[in-house]
C-alpha cells in the first residue's frame, strides 16, 4: 500500500465514522482552540477530528470484547473501561496524544528547514478538495473547519518526510535490511493456495461422497506438486474445473440465447418455403395467362396475313405498273438507308469497343486499388492482432508473483486472514519451501492445499513505498514517542475548557 493510500484510508475512516451532534451552541473564543505551543495555536477542529478516530477505535475494541454490546446504550458504555480507564478518558487521552504529535511534527519540520515541493503541495490540495467535497457537511456541522482539515492532510506529508529523515537511509535511526528481514519473517508469510470448495456448482453442501472426492483431489494435487509439477498450473487446473462445474450447474443466458436463435432459424426457413410455394403458384398463373394472350395474337396475325394476300392478288394486275415504279423508288431509298445504317452501326460499334476498353481499364484500376486497400487493411489488422497477442503474453510474463498472497500473523486486534484456523496453520504448520500442506476449514467450507514460499525473496517488499510502509509498521510507536519527546512540557498549554466541552459521547459512530 502506498503512502498516499495510507492517508486516504485514514481520512476515509475518520470521515465515515463522523456523525456528531453537539448539544451545545456555537463555539466561543475560549473553546475555539485546543492547544498552544510557543507561537503555534491548534484549532479545536483538529482535536475533534482526532476524537472521532479514537472513538471509532474504542467502539471496535469494545465490540471485540463483547460482540453483543449495544453501543447505542450510552449510559452502559460510559461505565466500561479500556486499558484500566473509563472510555471517555481513554478517547480523550488518545486525541490529546495526537494533538501533541501534530504540534511536534510541525515544530520539527520548520526547525529542520524542511519544505514541501510544488508537487507535494499540489497533491495535498487535490486530496483536500476531494475529501472535503465528500465530507464537508459532516465536518462543518461538528466544528471541523476547512483550515483544520487542510492542516491535517498536510501533516501526513510532513510526518512522512520526518520519518524518512530519521529511519531512512543515512538517518539517525536508519534501519538495516537485517532488521527488516527479521520483522518480515516473524510477522508475514508468502503463500500460494489451491482453494477447493466443499460445495457443489450451486454452492450447496456436498454429501460425504462428494467431500471424499474433493479430499482425494487435494491429495492428488499435493502429490503432483511434490513430484515437480508447477503449482500455478495446478491452481489453474482446479479453477477451470470449478468454473466448468458452476457453469454446468447454472446454465447461462448465452445457452438460452443459442436455443432461441435455432428456433428462429427454423421458423424463418419454414416461412421462406411457404412464401416460395405461393410465389411459384402465382408465377405459373401469370405465365399461363401470358401464353394464352400471345397465342391469340399469333392466330389473329395469321388470319390477317391470309386476307391481305387474297386482296393483293385481285388488285395486283391493275396496279402493276404503279407498284413497279413505287417499288423502284422505295428500293433505292431502302438501299441508301441500309448503307447509312450499316456505316452508322460500324462507327458505333468501334466507338463502343473503344469506350468498353477504357471503361474496363478504369474499372480494373479501381478494383485493383480497392483490392490493395482491402489487403492492406486486412494485413494491418492481422499485424495489430499479432502485436496485441505478443504484448499480452509479455505482460503476463512480467508478473513474477502470480497467485501469491501475503498474510500477516493474526491477532485479536488485527484479525485473522483468510480465517483464524488457516492463519494459525500457515505460521505454525506450513514449512517455508517445504512440501505443500493440506488443511480443511469446515466452517468456511474449503480444503486448502498450501505452499509457503520465502518472504525474503519478495524483493518488492524492500522497494519504494512498500519499504516505507514496513518501516512505519515497525517503528510507528517509536516515532510517536520520540516526536512527543521533542516538546517542552512548560511550553505546551492544553485548553481545559475545550476538553470539557467536546464530549466524545456526542459522537455517533456508524
Amino acid at each position: 500500500m502506498s503512502f498516499k493510500n495510507c492517508i486516504y484510508k485514514k481520512v476515509i475512516a475518520a470521515a465515515t465514522a463522523l456523525t456528531m451532534v453537539f448539544a451545545a451552541a456555537g463555539c466561543g473564543e475560549s473553546t475555539s482552540w485546543i492547544a498552544k505551543y510557543n507561537d503555534q495555536t491548534v484549532n479545536a477542529g483538529v482535536y475533534i477530528y482526532y476524537q472521532t478516530q479514537a472513538m471509532s477505535e474504542a467502539t471496535s475494541k469494545l465490540k471485540k470484547i463483547n460482540a453483543d454490546l449495544d453501543l447505542t446504550d450510552t449510559k452502559l458504555v460510559k461505565t466500561l473501561t479500556l486499558e484500566n480507564v473509563d472510555v471517555t478518558t481513554w478517547v480523550n487521552n488518545k486525541a490529546q496524544e495526537q494533538v501533541k504529535l501534530f504540534i511536534a511534527v510541525n515544530q520539527k519540520f520548520d526547525e529542520l528547514g524542511f519544505s514541501l515541493t510544488d508537487e507535494e503541495k499540489s497533491e495535498i490540495e487535490q486530496m483536500f478538495e476531494y475529501y472535503w467535497e465528500y465530507s464537508s457537511a459532516e465536518f462543518e456541522k461538528n466544528g471541523i473547519g476547512k483550515d483544520s482539515f487542510r492542516e491535517l492532510v498536510e501533516l501526513d506529508h510532513k510526518k512522512n518526510k520526518l520519518f524518512e529523515h530519521y529511519y531512512g537511509e543515512g538517518g539517525e535511526k536508519e534501519v538495516s535490511d537485517a532488521e527488516i528481514n527479521a520483522f518480515l519473517e516473524g510477522n508475514y508469510s508468502r503463500v500460494k493456495m489451491i482453494k477447493l470448495h466443499l460445495t457443489d456448482g450451486k454452492d450447496e453442501d456436498l454429501d460425504d461422497a462428494g467431500k471424499k472426492k474433493i479430499k482425494e483431489m487435494a491429495e492428488d494435487y499435493k502429490k503432483r506438486a511434490i513430484a515437480g509439477e508447477n503449482f500455478d498450473d495446478l491452481i489453474d487446473e482446479y479453477n477451470e474445473y470449478r468454473e466448468k462445474l458452476v457453469a454446468e450447474a447454472n446454465p447461462s443466458e448465452e445457452t438460452e440465447t443459442d436455443e432461441t436463435a435455432e428456433t428462429t432459424v427454423a421458423e424463418n426457413e419454414e416461412s421462406t418455403e411457404e412464401t416460395t410455394v405461393a410465389e411459384g403458384e402465382e408465377n405459373i398463373e401469370e405465365t399461363t395467362a401470358a401464353e394464352g394472350e400471345e397465342n391469340t395474337e399469333e392466330t389473329t396475325a395469321a388470319e390477317d396475313e391470309e386476307n391481305t394476300e387474297e386482296t393483293t392478288a385481285a388488285e395486283g394486275e391493275e396496279n402493276a405498273e404503279e407498284t413497279t415504279a413505287a417499288e423502284d423508288e422505295e428500293n433505292t431509298e431502302e438501299t441508301t438507308a441500309a448503307e447509312g445504317e450499316e456505316n452508322t452501326e460500324e462507327t458505333t460499334a468501334a466507338e463502343d469497343e473503344e469506350s468498353t476498353k477504357e471503361t474496363t481499364a478504369a474499372e480494373d484500376e479501381e478494383n485493383a486499388e480497392e483490392t490493395t486497400a482491402a489487403e492492406d487493411e486486412e494485413n494491418a489488422e492481422e499485424t495489430t492482432a499479432a502485436e496485441d497477442e505478443e504484448n499480452t503474453e509479455e505482460t503476463e510474463e512480467e508478473d513474477p508473483y502470480a497467485n501469491e498472497n501475503i498474510y500477516k500473523i493474526g491477532s485479536e486486534e488485527d484479525g485473522y486472514y483468510p480465517s483464524e484456523k488457516i492463519n494459525e496453520a500457515i505460521f505454525s504448520e506450513v514449512v517455508v519451501n517445504g512440501d505443500p500442506y493440506i488443511i480443511e476449514d469446515s466452517d468456511a467450507k474449503y480444503i486448502y492445499v498450501i505452499q509457503r514460499l520465502d518472504i525474503l525473496q519478495r524483493k518488492d517488499m524492500y522497494e519504494g513505498d512498500q519499504r516505507i510502509n514496513v518501516l512505519w509498521e515497525m517503528f510507528e510507536e517509536d516515532f510517536k514517542t520520540t516526536a512527543i519527546g521533542w516538546l517542552s512540557a512548560e511550553s505546551l498549554k492544553l485548553n481545559d475548557g475545550s476538553i470539557k466541552r467536546y464530549d466524545p459521547f456526542n459522537i455517533k459512530v456508524n
